[in-house]
């Protein structure tokens, strides 16, 4: 074999493995993305979950699962839907997930152009998944869920949503 096929064929590997990093990072750090790489590797994943506040909204958004009676949440592309009214408080009849992890959450406002993403950090504070209700086990029946959005200013002046409800500390300083 020349040389001149051995560099091509590394260089040709190189490539491929540069490719596949690019797609698996620009892919999977979305929650659609992490979901799809949870299951193919076979681990039991939550489906992702979308949240839309609507316009102009600012302050707790809540999401209380398996309420009697409250319309399930829709599913889009393989992800439940979560649409929140001005009040900010939604029922679902849908049961909640014990997957803790953030990231198969993703944030948006709603406006007159489309969907707008909401960042961590600068407009999303204090997301939490908490248990509201157990059976005599123990085991969850009821979950709440929610998050704020406004500057960190507004989110360390806001009541929390649920009496229990312990939140981290931030540090002082930061973005608002």
């Amino acid at each position: 074999m020349n040389i001149g096929r051995i560099v091509g064929v590394i260089a040709a590997l190189l490539l491929l493995a540069g490719a596949a990093v690019f797609f698996f990072f620009r892919y999977s750090f979305s929650a659609e993305g992490l979901y799809r790489v949870k299951t193919a590797m076979g681990v039991d994943a939550a489906a992702p979950e979308r949240h839309i506040v609507p316009a102009g909204f600012q302050g707790w958004a809540v999401l209380h699962f398996s309420v009697e009676g409250a319309p399930p949440l829709k599913a889009e592309d393989d992800a439940l839907v979560v649409e929140y009214p001005v009040s900010g408080s939604l029922e679902t009849s849908t049961p909640a997930h014990d997957d803790a992890g953030f990231l198969h959450r993703e944030y948006f406002r709603s406006t007159a152009d489309g969907l707008v993403p909401l960042s961590r950090m600068g407009e999303i504070w204090g997301e939490y998944n908490m248990k509201t209700m157990e059976d005599d086990s123990g085991s969850a029946i009821g979950r709440s869920s929610g998050f704020f959005v406004g500057t960190m200013a507004e989110f360390r002046e806001a009541e929390i949503p649920h009496p229990g409800l312990e939140l981290l500390e931030l540090p002082e300083g930061g973005p608002d």
